[in-house]
């Protein structure tokens, strides 16, 4: 893997800003900056994660990767193809290779539909299937799911948290995607069905050879699926690279922050527990160089002004620290 030529998806530079309604006629229009600057390249068939509090611009990443929403600046590329290049009907044709999986399944189920109805409508809206293949394949992909032919004309209020999200997944990939953005699925759920939609979802990997885009804020379980993995604080990559390498030496400030939060029963496990003080900058107007340098512990007079590039410290493993940098020269 990690060649050229197996890359699904890949980001250049890429920035979204959404604007910011004005309080006062003739004010400077404002925005917030959600993602600023973010390269990332995902691999076919591996799962990479995306992690950091709420607000970070994970969605949004992953909505401009689904090509749901337009980029302000750089660029999104699917199998090679530039997305932001594309005409309307282009995209369509892309967007069929994309599914998403969403945090909430009762959600994002309609209630007037049956299961039936519901797997099935992505086969009625790509067409070319009489109505007796849509069920066939309906239960079919079903029990590969957990589910059965029993449940086809049930609707969703007569299941449970986790079947709900069995049935969003069937739906997600009875069209066989490329790319699967799972977005926080399991948090929503009982801590006792974890276990299970996850494994559910690795299974299908291995079965379909599908592609992960995986959001959480749970980095157990981003340690345990994922291959690869990006930190971000508040719309910047702050470090990024092989998941293994990361939790094994983490070295942005806010990586270690987060890592040290995770709850370990082993009694032999060291580490301190990292406690970040102050507040979160303001989206709209972040500081002009390290984002995380209000909190940052070891933040330098010049880290608010000067930017904080990616760089290298290990094979596929890239950090944006300076402080970092000026220990190693």
């Amino acid at each position: 893997m990690n060649q050229s030529s197996d890359i699904l998806v890949e980001t250049s530079g890429l920035c979204v800003h959404f604007p910011v309604k004005k309080e006062i006629p003739f004010e400077r229009r404002k925005y917030v900056q959600a993602v600023t600057d973010a390269s990332i390249r995902i691999y076919r068939g591996e799962t990479f994660g995306l992690v950091g509090e709420s607000g970070c611009g994970k969605s949004t990443f992953a909505n401009v990767t689904l090509g749901l929403q337009k980029p302000t600046a750089g660029s999104v590329s699917f199998e090679g193809t530039d997305l932001g290049q594309l005409l309307p009907e282009q995209l369509r044709e892309k967007q069929k290779q994309m599914q998403k999986i969403f945090q909430d399944p009762g959600a994002s189920l309609n209630p007037r539909f049956n299961v039936l109805e519901l797997v099935g409508e992505p086969l009625l809206i790509r067409g070319g299937y009489s109505r007796e293949q849509r069920k066939e394949m309906v239960i079919e992909i079903l029990r590969q799911v957990g589910l059965s032919e029993e449940d086809l004309y049930r609707y969703p209020s007569d299941f449970s948290g986790g079947q709900k999200q069995r049935i969003a997944i069937a739906r997600a990939v009875i069209l066989h995607p490329e790319y699967l953005v799972c977005d926080e699925p399991v948090s929503a759920l009982d801590v006792s069905v974890h276990a299970q939609i996850l494994n559910l979802l690795m299974d299908m990997q291995k079965k379909l050879g599908i592609t992960y885009l995986f959001i959480s804020h749970n980095l157990a379980v981003v340690k345990k699926i994922c291959d690869r993995l990006a930190i971000m604080y508040l719309g910047k990559v702050v470090e990024y690279g092989d998941a293994d390498r990361i939790f094994a030496n983490p070295l942005h400030p806010y990586t270690k922050a987060l890592i040290s939060a995770v709850l370990s029963i082993d009694e032999n496990a060291s580490g301190k527990r990292v406690t970040l003080k102050g507040d979160v900058a303001s989206a709209i107007n972040p500081p002009a160089g390290c984002r995380f340098c209000g909190r940052c512990p070891v933040a330098r007079e010049d880290c608010r002004e000067r930017p904080c590039e990616l760089m290298e410290v290990e094979p596929e493993h890239f950090v944006a620290c300076r402080y970092l940098k000026e220990q190693e020269v």
